[in-house]
């Protein structure tokens, strides 16, 4: 029987889905050296899940930070928009003004234009 350093050197020459198909079929007899084998693939497995959870972990911290990113922006965007909202409705109020004073003015200025039309000539 050969020491379990040596079996784990030959597995990992091997691959982890080869050894696989190699227990699947039989190949290696000794109950020993299976038990070895098959604690070598849990070992392997085990490392991947970790290495997947890790790779996971890091993909959702990504996620988050992009999606904290992106709430700044939209709350930045957002500031923006209520103080251009604000701007707009205040240009508004004195464009309505100004509309309202032209209009006066313009009636003051053809005043006697329009008692002409209402009245007749005077």
């Amino acid at each position: 029987m050969e020491d379990a350093s040596v079996l784990f050197a030959k597995l990992e020459e091997r691959g982890a889905e080869q050894v696989r198909i190699e227990l699947a079929q039989s190949i290696w007899s000794e109950p020993r050296k299976v038990a070895l084998i098959k604690e070598w693939l849990s070992l392997k497995d085990r490392a991947r899940a970790a290495e997947d959870s890790a790779k996971r972990d890091t993909r959702e911290e990504e996620t988050l930070s992009i999606a904290r990113r992106a709430l700044s922006i939209a709350e930045g965007a957002n500031i923006i928009a209520t103080r251009d909202l604000s701007a707009a409705l205040s240009q508004a109020r004195w464009a309505k003004w100004a509309a309202i004073i032209a209009t006066i003015a313009a009636v003051i200025a053809t005043k006697d234009q329009i008692l002409a039309l209402i009245f007749g000539n005077l």
